[in-house]
């Protein structure tokens, strides 16, 4: 993460000296092993940005079929290196793509949905958002401080049941978002009720005593 974060702040006019320095201190200091690492992740971004930005420049009609033939690019890109650490959490290590379950999805910048094939099979797939055109860094401040927010709440005593997912910025309006399993967007939620879903009050409202007709459950999941 680090290392992708040193490459994008070189972009920075004042300070772009020193984050060069930092860059070469780091890639000097990990050895040959781990730079072999980030160099395959680099790979990986790269495809993973070509393949977002021609999505995003194909018309309605041609957008799946792009995205058919762009996924190919990761399976030979997974072919040539066997394995690869995810930039977005290095612990989580990958094999492959499952291009079956690989999608878009339909807001402005047509972020891409990839399933990847966990190296540790037993874990399931690893389902990974890849966004062009969205300045991630105000997405991971952001989390950051829900992170201290809610560490703060655990030493109380106050559990919240923050599900806090992982976002990484990869490069200028670019980056990687960790997708958070049987989750529900707001955005579903809101269509759900129709046209002017968005303009209701009780929209979330709706949705929560709908999921949860008890009286006990609604008022456990809403309190």
């Amino acid at each position: 993460m680090g290392l992708e974060l040193l490459k994008n702040a070189q972009n920075e006019i004042h300070f772009r000296m020193w984050y060069k320095k930092l860059l070469a201190a780091l890639q000097f200091c990990v050895g040959k092993t781990l730079n072999n690492e980030f160099s395959k992740e680099e790979k990986l971004i790269k495809i993973l940005e070509d393949i977002a930005t021609k999505l995003k420049a194909a018309s309605d009609a041609k957008r799946k079929e792009v995205l058919k033939v762009e996924l190919s690019r990761l399976q030979q890109f997974f072919q040539e290196v066997k394995l690869c650490r995810l930039p977005l959490n290095p612990a989580l290590v990958v094999q492959g793509i499952e291009a079956d379950s690989c999608s878009y999805f339909t807001s402005n910048a047509f972020p891409l949905k990839i399933s990847f094939t966990n190296a540790n099979a037993p874990s399931g797939n690893i389902n990974v958002i890849f966004k062009v055109g969205d300045d991630l860094r105000q997405d991971m401040l952001v989390l950051q401080i829900i992170r201290v927010m809610d560490s703060i709440w655990l030493q109380e005593g106050l559990d919240m049941q923050m599900i806090i997912y992982r976002c990484l910025s990869t490069g200028k309006g670019q980056g990687l978002v960790q997708m958070v399993p049987d989750a529900t967007t707001l955005a579903k939620i809101h269509r759900e009720s129709g046209l002017i879903g968005p303009l209701k009050e009780n929209t979330i409202k709706k949705w929560f005593r709908h999921h949860h007709p008890l009286e006990s459950s609604y008022q456990e999941v809403t309190s």
